[in-house]
């Protein structure tokens, strides 16, 4: 009798734990699903000193909160410091950065629908 108690306990917290494995894979899966319903759009101008810094942070947080960061479009304004080449460098670690300029800003949005 005692076995069929023991055995029954053991029945039941491989069951609750299969249960709550599932619900970790589900879960891990919905946070990894890129949100494409928006967009992220930064405008910038001259900020070498601390476009790297917010682009990061942006992409911080959104892992801080277990979800894929969404697309980010950095609209360089026309500067003349090495911001753009930042932005080319954070663009080629992360395919969810864009760039393009204050021409190509109205061209990126047409070229969606």
């Amino acid at each position: 009798m005692l076995l069929l108690i023991l055995q029954a306990f053991v029945w039941f917290f491989v069951c609750f734990g299969i249960i709550q494995m599932v619900k970790l894979i589900i879960n891990a899966y919905k946070r990894s699903v890129i949100n494409e319903n928006y967009l992220i759009v930064v405008k910038v101008i001259n900020k070498e000193d601390s476009i790297e810094g917010i682009l990061r942070s942006i992409v911080w947080d959104h892992l801080k909160q277990g979800s894929c960061p969404p697309p980010i479009l950095v609209v360089d304004m026309g500067s003349t410091d090495d911001t753009v080449a930042i932005l080319k460098r954070l663009a080629s670690e992360y395919n969810f950065i864009h760039i393009t300029d204050k021409d190509g800003y109205q061209d990126y949005f047409q070229g969606e629908k």
